[in-house]
């Protein structure tokens, strides 16, 4: 086979596998992604306890991670920012993740 046609094959399979991998909860997954908001936790009680910002690995802009508990409950939002002409604004919705026990099979 050509050296142009393996690439191809190999970015689909790669594609493939990392697709089939959001789908299933990850073995020793910490974190369990959850619809519940930013506002809906503090809403709720949860306070926030942490927060940190540090470039985004995958796209190297802005990231705030905010971690919010009540009682032995605990979630992390993670908000990903960009500046525009000056102004700063969030570049997708927040997503929030609860602690949970790592999936074992």
């Amino acid at each position: 086979m050509k050296p142009g046609r393996i690439m191809p094959i190999l970015f689909g399979c790669v594609a493939a596998v990392s697709l089939s991998a959001h789908a299933q909860p990850q073995p020793n997954a910490q974190w369990r992604a959850t619809e519940a908001t930013l506002f809906d936790l503090i809403q709720n009680g949860y306070g926030i306890v942490a927060v940190t910002s540090v470039a985004a690995r995958s796209s190297g802009l802005p990231e705030d991670t905010f971690v919010l508990q009540k009682n032995n409950s605990l979630f992390r939002c993670v908000e990903t920012r960009a500046a525009e002409s000056g102004a700063v604004r969030s570049t997708a919705p927040i997503r929030c993740a609860e602690l949970v026990k790592p999936y074992t099979e």
